[in-house]
Formats: structure tokens, sequence, C-alpha cells
């Protein structure tokens, strides 16, 4: 997850560069990059790429294909701190959507965990930056679509091979993304040579990302995975910081602490109930 999060964070930063590129469009190009290079994987695995449980597959591309359009235009809507803050939403989210989709069971002081990262989240989001109606809706519709997919992908754990996962989110992006060009032809802009370097670099940090975070979601509980994602939250700001020169105050500094350490102590909360638990429980 920790692989998987550091390539998703030099994503954010290509669909931050194609600012110029309408959302449909740019989740056009990048599933087309994910399907050529998923093909390609499973073509030397052997594997068959229609998979087992094609409903399944199908719920985890469209669940994942409304997330991701949700989240870009956040992307392009929003500074890259704020918009990566809202989207991390969805950890929680799938925790909470695990307990009825998945039948997992939660620590009980493990919710005060993600109370405090979802302090922090919220600290972060909102000292110093106005944030606008729509994108914020939006952000919010996007974790919870993402929530859905990463369970999803939990219940296909032992049924299909990760790289047919991963597969299935791009084709089932592509028609979604062409539809919304069936109705405003007009937005379509073609790339330029720089812009399409940077659409071709979205679909490889994705597919990276995506690889990763599957193999994460099917190997352990969604609990302690969608915990581990938080670590994101750092690359953004540094990204924010460094790169699009975007300004923090110190409160959402504070708020960046407060999720490092709800991770930190969610990712030991098994471990710290052994550590006191009484004797010969």
């Amino acid at each position: 997850m920790l692989i998987a999060s550091f390539a998703f964070g030099l994503m954010n930063i290509c669909v931050k560069k194609l600012q110029g590129i309408p959302v449909a469009e740019t989740v056009f190009f990048r599933a087309i990059v994910q399907i050529i290079l998923g093909y390609i994987t499973i073509l030397q695995l052997g594997v068959s790429p229609l998979g087992k449980n094609k409903l399944l597959l199908l719920q985890r591309g469209f669940f994942g294909s409304m997330g991701l359009i949700c989240y870009f235009y956040t992307l392009q809507k929003m500074p890259l701190g704020n918009a990566i803050i809202i989207h991390y939403l969805a950890p929680v989210l799938t925790t909470i959507l695990a307990i009825w989709m998945a039948g997992e069971k939660v620590l009980r002081f493990q919710w005060f965990f993600f109370l405090l990262t979802f302090a922090g989240v919220v600290l972060v989001n909102g000292a110093g930056f106005q944030v606008p109606v729509i994108p914020m809706l939006a952000g919010f519709g996007g974790a919870f679509f993402s929530a859905l997919a990463y369970n999803t992908i939990k219940k296909l754990k032992g049924i299909e091979d990760p790289n047919v996962v991963v597969l299935y989110f791009p084709l089932v992006s592509v028609p979604i993304a062409l539809s919304y060009f069936l109705f405003k032809p007009g937005e379509w802009i073609w790339p330029d040579a720089l812009q399409y370097g940077w659409l071709i670099a979205t679909g490889v940090t994705t597919q990276i990302g995506q690889f990763f975070m599957t193999r994460a979601y099917q190997e352990d509980l969604a609990s302690r995975v969608s915990a581990v994602s938080y670590v994101g939250i750092l690359w953004g700001a540094a990204a924010g910081l460094f790169i699009f020169d975007e300004h923090y105050v110190w409160l959402q500094y504070t708020g960046m602490l407060l999720v490092v350490l709800g991770v930190i102590l969610n990712i030991n909360a098994q471990r710290m109930k052994n550590m006191f638990a009484p004797s010969g429980d």
C-alpha cells in the first residue's frame, strides 16, 4: 500500500498538470494506457482477461470509474493537498462499509483512532481555505465510490487474479468517459506533445498504484490497508508545496500530524490489544 500510495501521488501531479484537458478526456486516455499495459501483463501470465465473476468485476470497474471522475474533478478545481485530503475520507468509509460488505470486525478503540485521523482531515481541509461547494460534494462522492470499489476488491480475493481486477477498471472507464462527449462533443481538446506525455504518465503511474493497491486489499484487512493509504496525504502536501507553490497554515500541518498519528495507531491496533489483554485471555 505504501508503493501504491507513492504511485498515486505521482498520478496526482500528472493530473494537476492537465488542468486544460477535460476530466472525462483525462480519464479516457489514462484508461487506454492502462488497458494496453494490463493486457500485455495478462498475456505474459497466461491468465484469462475475462475473469470468473464478471458481475463483481464490472461493479469494481463502475465504482472505481465514478470515484476517479469525481476525484480528478476535485484535483483540477482545488489545491492539490485539499483535494487529496477530502478523497482520503475513503479509508474511513471503506472500514465502515467493510462491516456490512465483507463482515469485517473493527476493534472498539479503533474508532477513536479513525476519529483522530478524521479530525486531522477536517483540520487540514478547513484551516485557511474556503471550500467551493461543487468540488467539495464531488470529493465526498469520489470518496464514497472509492470505498465501494475497495470493498468489492476485497470480495474478489481468491476469485480473481489481481491483474484481471485492475484491467476491468479501465475497461469500464472507457465507455463511461466517452459517453460524456456524446452529449458535449465540442469540449474534446486534442492534447499537445507535452500533454500527451502527462496523459501517458498518468496511465502508467495509475497502473502501478492500482496493482499494488489491489494486492494490498486482497491480502489484509480493509481497515489496516486503508489506514496505511493515509500516507498519501504527505505526498500531496509535499507536491503542493514544492511543485505547485501551495502554502499551508500551521493548523493544517497539525492536522497532517494527527493523520499520521492515527495511521500508526490503527496499524498497531491488534498488537496493542494483545499487549494490554489480561493474561490467559
